[in-house]
């Protein structure tokens, strides 16, 4: 991405350079509109030498010299074509990566197919990441991970891939771009040695009430969670829906200790937002190793209390999102 005080030259070139790259949605195949070529330090240095041999054997009218410094630029303008047909045809594929907490190293897979059995070195380069890639004739596809320092909460992209190679001679480097469009999640970094959360937040039976609007005592079930369709409308509190609140389920589980509803509130003495955001996040963790059901009450509204890994996620990434403007 072009920073703020970038030139307007670079700024024009990216957007240019992203229109022709606008199939990188799903899988991007490099063809001659989205691959670039220029020569390397190497191909530069070697240009330098014939053009002083050249020199030489005008001066010292060398027909030899001739014939040497002519066959070699022939070999050095075939070396274009030949570097760019190491990469033209590659199809580029940027998976989804596992959700990582901040702090810790993001991995995006980078699926390489190539299109015609040829031996493709390949380097990729992304914002703070690199690798290396080798397809060949009897591996026709491979897999490498790009690793990313996850610094901040929230759903990021990779940014600018860059896929380049050198093969054959290193005189010339071809290379395409593409900006993938593959999302991945960074949740809050999980505070250390977090203390344990109120006594209170244990109170299910009332906690978890007054999440959906009702009284402490009204209800005597130990966890709550939202209707689904399909499922018997018998078990669907309906005081809740009589004071005009969603259809909510109940399961009868005797004691109320099975539920916690984790509050912003109680997270006041943690720090600043982040910090506290941190240590909802430890308690949700140690809730779900508990197999308890949890809930998380946010100064922007009240996730219900439930289980397992789908609910897990969906209060991480709630936390992971959550406005530092809202607190």
């Amino acid at each position: 991405m072009i920073s703020r005080g970038a030139a307007p030259w670079r700024e024009g070139l990216e957007r240019w350079q992203r229109r022709r790259a606008a199939a990188s949605a799903g899988t991007f195949t490099v063809t001659h509109r989205t691959l670039y070529i220029l020569p390397t330090a190497a191909g530069a240095g070697f240009a330098l030498t014939l053009f002083v041999l050249w020199l030489l054997a005008i001066n010292y009218s060398l027909s030899l010299g001739h014939a040497l410094v002519f066959w070699l630029a022939a070999v050095a303008v075939m070396a274009i074509p030949a570097t760019a047909a190491n990469l033209r045809g590659v199809a580029i594929d940027v998976g989804e990566p596992e959700a990582v907490f901040a702090g810790e190293r993001l991995r995006w897979p980078v699926m390489l197919r190539a299109g015609a059995p040829r031996f493709r070195p390949l380097e990729l380069t992304a914002p703070g990441a690199q690798a290396v890639a080798l397809l060949t004739p009897s591996l026709g596809s491979v897999r490498v991970f790009l690793e990313q320092n996850a610094e901040r909460r929230g759903l990021v992209r990779l940014g600018r891939l860059r896929v380049a190679t050198r093969h054959p001679f290193g005189w010339f480097r071809a290379w395409t771009l593409l900006w993938p469009t593959t999302s991945a999640w960074i949740y809050p970094r999980p505070e250390p040695q977090a203390p344990p959360w109120p006594a209170a937040a244990s109170l299910a039976e009332e906690t978890g009430a007054l999440s959906q609007g009702i009284r402490p005592g009204e209800e005597d079930f130990a966890d709550l969670r939202p209707w689904r369709a399909g499922e018997p409308l018998r078990r669907v509190l309906w005081k809740i829906v009589a004071r005009g609140g969603p259809r909510m389920l109940s399961r009868r589980e005797g004691p109320a200790a099975g539920t916690v509803l984790l509050r912003w509130n109680d997270t006041l003495g943690a720090g600043d937002v982040e910090a506290r955001l941190s240590r909802l996040c430890a308690w949700v963790l140690a809730a779900h190793h508990q197999h308890l059901a949890f809930g998380v009450e946010l100064p922007d509204g009240v996730l219900p209390p439930d289980r397992g890994e789908a609910h897990l996620h969906a209060v991480l990434r709630r936390l992971a999102l959550f406005p530092p403007e809202a607190a």
